[in-house]
């Protein structure tokens, strides 16, 4: 099958194992010709595959291949070195039909994500009536937004704009979130998988011995379409309900937090976190202010899950024993 690029890859010998023990970390890059070395350094120690980087033409003839243009700090990395391990697009080895699909794949799963699931976001207008119509529509908003380069697994940069700093998103269906605010910040945070048959959860890590780039981006640059729909994902899991307000509100954004830090995945999320019929009105037929039923549920939830009394108490707050004993 064709390939989409044709030069031969420079000659250069970094596939060989090699052993960053005794390497004191830096802790601080100024360049991103420092940086990029060092985060090579890094994912070879990491057990990472990393080939030879990508030549000029190599890069000028995926960018043409499929029409876009690699971010300034993803071009630098690949072109010192290409990571090539499980989850790792091959950007010089992989046949054109894989490599789009790869590209593609963020499509793809939001739109099966509408058909199937009806998901919709208010940005896009009323629904229209039946799946194929939904679908063709959130396809043609889809192709107007600037595509999203595949780094690892289902983690993504824009291409758009052209300019180093662009923020990292992960997308899997219809779970969209802000990853990270730059390049710099997604290898700081992602916990790197190596088996073959491993999957992503979405999970976040802090790497100590990864060095942080002095220029590492401190607030998420605004991307097209994209910046909004991790938005208006969020706010799905609030909806438009009343009752996530005030301090109970700030109690479950907390709660949200913390279960995102553990790896849950933001439909997980969501389901857990939605208040079902019985909770809707100002206050529940026992007499209960909105939505504390819903919190000793979770409450309940959140033990079974495996947390400690400790991080539930620090989550939700102490659970009023008393005023339970009075209730029953």
């Amino acid at each position: 099958m064709a390939t989409a690029v044709v030069e031969p890859p420079r000659k250069r010998h970094i596939t060989a194992p090699m052993t960053l023990a005794g390497t004191k970390p830096r802790r601080v890059c100024f360049s991103y010709a420092a940086y990029t070395k060092n985060l090579i350094d890094y994912l070879i120690s990491s057990n990472v595959p990393v080939e030879p980087g990508l030549s000029d033409a190599e890069v000028t003839a995926v960018e043409t291949a499929f029409r876009f243009a690699f971010p300034p700090d993803l071009r630098s990395i690949l072109q010192e070195g290409l990571p090539v391990g499980p989850g790792f697009p091959n950007w010089r080895s992989s046949s054109k039909q894989q490599l789009e699909i790869a590209i593609n794949l963020p499509i793809m799963g939001i739109c099966k994500e509408v058909s199937r699931n009806g998901l919709w976001i208010g940005s896009w207008g009323d629904r229209p009536e039946g799946a194929d119509r939904a679908v063709n529509l959130a396809r043609d908003i889809l192709k107007k937004s600037p595509i999203l380069v595949p780094i690892y697994r289902r983690f993504y940069i824009p291409a758009a704009p052209s300019a180093a700093g662009n923020p990292v998103f992960y997308v899997h269906g219809g779970d969209v979130r802000l990853w990270s605010f730059d390049i710099s910040g997604f290898f700081q945070q992602v916990e790197l998988r190596v088996g073959v048959g491993e999957q992503d959860s979405g999970q976040r890590r802090v790497s100590s011995s990864l060095a942080v780039p002095a220029w590492a981006a401190k607030e998420a640059r605004r991307v097209e379409f994209w910046t909004d729909l991790a938005a208006e994902e969020g706010e799905a899991l609030r909806g438009t309900r009343g009752w996530w307000s005030g301090d109970l509100g700030g109690c479950l954004e907390k709660v949200c937090g913390r279960l995102r830090g553990g790896g849950w995945r933001e439909e997980e999320i969501r389901e857990m976190m939605t208040m079902d019929g019985c909770d809707d009105g100002l206050r529940r037929d026992g007499g209960e202010p909105m939505g504390v039923g819903h919190v000793e549920r979770l409450r309940m939830r959140l033990l079974g899950a495996g947390w400690s009394s400790e991080d539930v108490e620090e989550a939700l707050g102490k659970a009023d024993d008393e005023e339970r004993e009075k209730r029953g």
